[in-house]
């Protein structure tokens, strides 16, 4: 008898202590107005809710937590809960023509995006692996552990719905809302995007020029930087693996009264897995802020990266001492304001970049802008953004043995509008226009609509209908491989329906199938030496996404995708199909995230006369807290040893691994 009554007590004490462990935290989210918001989706590590009719959410959640809160027409916010409750105030939204990736509630087009954490347990090295790795729709060119590389081997192509090119110009990469690419080329430096200062990743499938104008034909990858969180507050990365890869990154951030800085570094390495591929990239960046009002808020940030990729040539015919170094810098000064019913920024911007390649090609490149937004809630139901964008960019090239291609700039100037009406609660309409002024061949127009209806909290129907368009580029105008002054812009008429669902609370799904029309694409025709770049080509895609999250237990998911498309005129390296997925679970205390992609095959030259055989690449990441400030981490990578390349002669490594460790302070 004795022995049962202790061992009720301690079992009662046991109890006890758990439940002495378990806290409750409390989510009140509200609008610019002030009213609540319900259904609107709180979302943690620990756990997720919905909000009642009054706007609040309860959590079994332990403070201090960082929360993501998103709602139907509102921007999503994330902020830390330190105590038992907080009131989150959302501000209203323009539907996006974008899908997200990390479950968002929108019951009209989802909006992809992914923020540090979501991309750490992908076990993404750079900005470009965590898209393809979250994003059904999205594909990118390998040929190594680190280091896409540029010029004629270069990887790191991305396409978006079968659209992209190569050189990849046409899916444009947007930082801190300022557009970053190649002055003379036109296109991103993948090798430039690490993850030393990503906040959150957010992917625009199809057209988005209305927003951003040319180059975001195919789609948009917005990279928003670390935002201190008001607390001073250290990260520190480190990860050592096979073949000497490393990356390492910093970050220290936080306030002094209406003052705010952030600061970041990072390093990443590897010796490769052939000889002569060795890859050393640096950058860092430094954001300072002031804090004038309520409403008014002023940030300046620079950031510098330099990156020296080497090329070890296919196995046909290996290279040596092919190497690129690239310096790339950029600037933005920024002047936010927010008030109840208005909110906008006026952002003034620069980049700049040397580029220097063993087989002598040499170039300057810069780019400078000014961008004005504004978003006005008219009334309840009417929402309106209007902007402009001004922009200069080019730079000067040569050949080492002499050949000029002389300094080239354009100038553009741009007007652009956005619309939303909410006549009743469950139906919605949008639409938008853009103007923009080109002085190399004149002005375009990119429209969009579109309209969504909500036959309840748990379902929904939106249609899309966009155009997008491609400046021709520099390159393609002055430099080679044939040159044509007389180009004019690649075009593109984007039509989409998409269903979503949410049948349970922790369960969600959406479908899209498009249809894009790619008309004046250029293209480059004859045979060397006699080759003419025209606007002759063209192209209809027709395709389905498919994106599904299921949690069924507080710390359990999984996350499945589905991207199909089927085009008169597919591009080389570009897959009919690819299926993403994922699961997450705990064991005591360990983490496991199992993530992977399938891959079907896909053509190597645009006569489809010859193709690479389709794969499954496998990752698997267990992490495992030490107290409240360390995790450590161990990753293993093409887990089931798969052998298969990305471009012909470049064979990606098989099973390889790395460790390391997360510190917050």
């Amino acid at each position: 008898m004795t022995f049962v009554c202790a061992k009720l007590v301690s079992l009662l004490l046991a109890g006890g202590f758990v439940a002495a462990q378990v806290s409750r935290i409390e989510v009140r989210v509200v609008d610019s107005q002030g009213a609540a918001v319900p259904q609107a989706r709180v979302e943690a590590r620990c756990g997720s809710g919905t909000t009642s009719e009054l706007g609040v959410a309860e959590l079994e959640c332990a403070a201090p937590v960082e929360v993501s809160v998103s709602a139907a027409g509102f921007e999503t916010a994330r902020v830390t809960v330190t105590g038992a409750s907080q009131t989150v105030q959302l501000a209203p939204a323009m539907v996006r023509n974008s899908v997200d990736v990390v479950v968002s509630d929108a019951p009209t087009v989802p909006v992809v995006s992914g923020d540090a954490v979501e991309i750490d347990r992908t076990g993404a090295r750079t900005v470009f692996d965590a898209v393809e790795k979250l994003v059904p729709g999205a594909f990118v060119t390998h040929r190594g552990v680190l280091g896409y590389g540029i010029s004629s081997n270069g990887t790191g192509q991305i396409s978006i719905r079968g659209v992209g090119e190569s050189p990849n110009a046409a899916v444009l990469i947007v930082v801190d809302g300022r557009p970053d690419f190649q002055g003379e080329m036109g296109h991103p430096l993948p090798d430039f995007f690490s993850l030393t200062d990503v906040g959150r990743v957010s992917v625009t499938e199809g057209p988005a020029s209305v927003l951003y104008g040319s180059n975001a034909m195919g789609g948009v990858v917005e990279i928003s930087p670390i935002r201190p969180s008001g607390e001073n507050e250290t990260r520190v990365m480190g990860s050592l693996g096979s073949f000497a890869t490393g990356q390492y990154r910093l970050s220290n951030g936080g306030a002094l009264g209406r003052f705010f800085y952030n600061v970041t570094g990072g390093i990443s390495h590897t010796n490769g897995d052939r000889d002569f591929s060795h890859f050393r990239e640096g950058d860092g960046s430094v954001l300072v802020g002031y804090d004038f009002s309520d409403h008014w808020k002023g940030t300046i940030d620079g950031r510098y990266g330099h990156f020296t990729v080497e090329d070890p040539g296919p196995l046909t015919n290996p290279a040596s001492k092919n190497t690129a170094a690239v310096g790339r810098g950029g600037f933005s000064a920024n002047l936010e304001d927010a008030y109840g019913r208005l909110y906008g920024s006026i952002r003034v911007y620069g980049s700049y970049g040397r580029n220097f390649i063993t087989d002598g090609f040499r170039s300057i490149d810069d780019a400078t802008g000014v961008r004005v937004d504004q978003t006005f809630a008219v009334s309840p139901t009417l929402l309106v953004e209007v902007g402009s964008d001004v922009m200069h960019y080019g730079g000067e090239a040569h050949q080492f043995r002499g050949v000029q291609y002389g300094t080239h700039h354009i100038d553009e100037q741009a007007g652009f509008l956005l619309a939303q009406w909410t006549p009743v609660r469950r139906l919605r309409f949008n639409a938008g226009y853009r103007y923009q002024a080109n002085s190399q061949f004149g002005g375009i127009s990119a429209p969009e609509a579109g309209a969504s209806y909500g036959f309840s909290d748990k379902y929904s129907v939106a249609f899309q209908a966009s155009r997008g368009f491609r400046n021709p580029t520099l390159r393609e105008l002055y430099l080679f491989p044939a040159p044509n002054p007389t180009l004019m812009p690649e075009t593109v008429w984007n039509y989409q329906a998409m269903f979503h669902a949410r049948p349970l609370r922790t369960f969600h799904a959406w479908t899209t199938v498009y249809y894009a029309r790619l008309d004046d694409m250029i293209v480059v025709l004859g045979r060397y030496p006699n080759l003419n770049l025209q606007n002759a080509g063209a192209a209809i895609n027709r395709g389905l996404e498919v994106s599904s999250e299921w949690r069924p237990l507080g710390r359990v998911r999984v996350q499945g995708g589905y991207g199909y498309v089927r085009s008169t005129n597919l591009a080389p390296y570009v897959p009919a199909h690819k299926v993403n997925y994922s699961v997450e679970f705990p064991v005591r205390r360990l983490t496991v995230d199992f993530s992977g992609i399938t891959v079907g095959q896909r053509y190597t030259s645009t006569a489809h006369t010859a193709h690479l055989d389709g794969y499954t690449d496998a990752t698997l990441r267990l992490s495992y807290p030490l107290g409240e400030r360390w995790t450590f981490f161990a990753m293993a990578d093409n887990l089931f040893n798969q052998s298969y390349q990305f471009l012909p002669g470049y064979p990606m490594p098989g099973v390889n691994g790395s460790g390391g460790f997360m510190l917050r302070f």
